[in-house]
């Protein structure tokens, strides 16, 4: 019976050598909200869910300053898992879910287009979305896309994107071209016949009319090629 007592009293003396200050789960909390709020781009729209850490958490008062890192590395929009880090002696570890929604005004198509279409401004509208429900590759600035050309048949309502569209068609195939080459201060034209279809900046083959010879050609304008030695 005396046994079983001091057995009792030692638990009791190694529970209160245990026990200590507490961390505070709301400076846990600040420093959760605190990180997040500085990775993420000053002057966007978010909506952030989660991170709620439970009140009844009991963790010892970490000595350090609290680590709080990401998984992935980096906070991005959709489902996040944040940790925070104790490290020390009495050292810890938690986690937390936390949920990014991200906004941006991206370029929708108040209209369809077909195949081939010059994309013109009153074409489009500028709509907020959820960025983490887009495709990689949507479009914000008018600049990226008025006049250039649908890739396909693209229906009203979409939210566009770079694989959407694609430089215009300056030069069409079989068609007539002026063909511009030389070197600096020394031009020579001459009349050619577009093998492939091109836009501005690309390399086509050209046929030369007058010596029958298949050259490559960078478009520049509409019907119009260079070679520069």
């Amino acid at each position: 019976m005396k046994s079983k007592n001091l057995r009792v009293i030692w638990l009791l003396v190694c529970e209160t050598a245990l026990a200590g200050p507490m961390q505070s789960v709301p400076l846990i909390q600040d420093a959760v909200n605190q990180y997040i709020s500085n990775s993420l781009a000053p002057g966007g729209k978010y909506e952030i869910g989660g991170a709620q850490i439970d009140p009844r958490l009991q963790l010892p008062q970490c000595e350090q300053p609290l680590q709080v890192f990401v998984q992935s590395g980096e906070i991005k929009p959709g489902r996040n898992t944040v940790g925070v880090r104790c490290q020390g002696e009495r050292g810890w570890t938690i986690y937390s879910m936390v949920s990014v929604r991200s906004f941006k005004d991206v370029l929708v198509l108040n209209r369809s287009l077909q195949r081939s279409d010059v994309i013109r401004a009153e074409y489009l509208t500028a709509e907020t979305r959820d960025i983490g429900l887009l495709q990689q590759g949507y479009l914000t600035e008018l600049d990226d896309v008025v006049d250039k050309q649908a890739v396909r048949n693209i229906p009203a309502g979409s939210v566009l994107s770079k694989q959407h569209v694609t430089e215009l068609t300056l030069v069409k195939r079989g068609e007539r071209v002026n063909i511009q080459s030389g070197k600096a201060g020394v031009l020579i034209s001459a009349v050619g016949t577009a093998m492939a279809d091109g836009a501005k900046g690309q390399k086509i083959n050209v046929k030369n009319l007058s010596s029958q010879r298949v050259i490559q050609a960078t478009v520049v304008d509409s019907g119009q090629v260079s070679v520069y030695f």
